[in-house]
């Protein structure tokens, strides 16, 4: 039977593939999730992951973090999976491949050095790209951070650098923002909204990472739209505010969101809009062809979620439909964020962009410690806590349990949230 030789692995060729197959686009945390959730389930033909990275598939989550303040010699314990994982799960890893087209009536795969490959199911784990700065884009000191590639160039950079710039106050541009201030970088956050965090979380939550950051020397400024980008000989090397202020800097990180990888899919003929779309199964409206993680968005879904959890959530359901096995049951969206020393656990979706919003503060029992309960017409829809487990469990399972402790309950100190949940 032929073969197709790779980097790191082998996968059938065209000519010699049995129908039950799968080939997983992506390797990350949905596409390693959806294999291992595959052989959980009894699935016993041949799986394939695809990947256009070169290398080993790392865990994302520590690239904004400690992965930036890691030395090189110390990588392989940000691996996603050990080598022996791929034998023990008879899993094929072709790595350093980009796909670049799929035939679904033929249920074939085009590659980028020209060959073929055959499906039987086809799983796409393409997750999403960064936004791109035009005014930045090109230039020398310019970083975005998505991949391990992403993050390798950011952390040999920080070695020559003195002063920062990080356009975003989103999660990845905190956290990234916080690895350079423990890194001894002189470190500024630009976000063109009135607050951080503006699209993901409670106004109170905005204020406590901003104090937070403050406190640890990052200089935040809030509200600054139309930033100017400074080069010289096409290299980054400067910003200008729209109050005049100018900053003087060796590095930029643009992190001001995502766009979901969803063009091969689109080519192919699937239906899309901000992501591509799939129903509870996570079936697109393509024959024998699904969707998970970071670019699938489930129909009749306000929006993608963007998770390590939603990742190996999607997978599982994925893999459910193809081995003929019940769905999992549907579960609350969390989330998790770590800045300094201070873990963010969020779970729910925080309705910023709600009219009937409402938010309770809880002062936590440890110092320092507190959560935000979000309310959606009356109803409890998120909870995020920081220094505060305790409340974030307890919030979680008032999320599952479809219960809604009143906001006035919620502020009293005195109020017995685990009383509460169990009658």
């Amino acid at each position: 039977m032929p073969y197709l030789a790779s980097a790191s692995g082998v996968g059938l060729l065209a000519s010699g593939v049995m129908s039950e197959n799968i080939i997983i686009i992506g390797a990350s945390h949905a596409g390693i999730s959806c294999a291992e959730q595959l052989r959980h389930l009894g699935f016993s033909g041949a799986i394939t992951l695809i990947d256009r990275q070169s290398g080993a598939p790392l865990e994302r989550p520590p690239l904004s973090k400690s992965y930036l303040v890691s030395q090189p010699a110390d990588d392989d314990k940000f691996l996603l999976r050990r080598p022996e994982w791929y034998e023990k799960f008879g899993v094929t890893m072709i790595d350093g491949m980009a796909v670049t087209q799929i035939d679904p009536a033929a249920h074939q795969l085009q590659l980028a050095d020209g060959q073929t490959m055959a499906y039987g199911k086809l799983v796409l784990a393409t997750g999403a790209v960064p936004r791109q700065l035009q005014p930045a884009a090109g230039l020398g000191g310019v970083h975005v951070l998505r991949n391990p590639d992403d993050a390798a160039a950011l952390r040999d950079a920080m070695q020559t650098t003195t002063t920062a710039v990080v356009i975003g106050g989103g999660y990845i541009g905190l956290e990234a923002a916080a690895s350079f201030a423990k890194a001894g970088l002189d470190v500024h956050v630009i976000e063109a909204s009135n607050r951080l965090l503006a699209r993901v979380a409670s106004p109170d939550m905005s204020a406590f990472f901003m104090a937070l950051h403050q406190h640890h020397g990052v200089q935040i400024h809030i509200g600054a739209a139309g930033t100017d980008i400074h080069h010289h000989d096409g290299h980054f090397n400067g910003v200008t505010l729209a109050d005049g202020q100018h900053i003087a800097a060796e590095l930029l990180v643009v992190g001001i969101g995502v766009a979901p990888d969803s063009a091969l899919a689109e080519a192919a003929g699937a239906a899309t809009g901000n992501g591509i779309l799939v129903d509870r199964h996570m079936r697109t409206t393509i024959d024998d062809i699904y969707a998970i993680g970071d670019v699938a968005l489930i129909d009749g879904a306000a929006l993608r979620i963007e998770s390590v959890h939603n990742a190996q959530d999607t997978a599982a359901r994925a893999a459910a439909d193809m081995t003929k096995t019940p769905l999992p049951e549907n579960t609350i969206p969390w989330f998790w964020s770590e800045q300094y020393d201070v873990r963010l656990q969020s779970a729910g979706i925080v309705p910023v962009s709600s009219a009937a919003v409402q938010y309770a503060v809880r002062p936590g029992k440890r110092e320092g410690g507190l959560s935000v309960w979000s309310y959606d017409q009356g109803q409890l829809v998120a909870v995020e806590a920081v220094r505060d487990p305790a409340a974030y469990m307890l919030g979680k399972k008032c999320l599952e349990n479809n219960m809604s402790p009143a906001p006035p309950q919620i502020i009293d100190p005195a109020f017995d949230l685990k009383q509460f949940i169990n009658g």
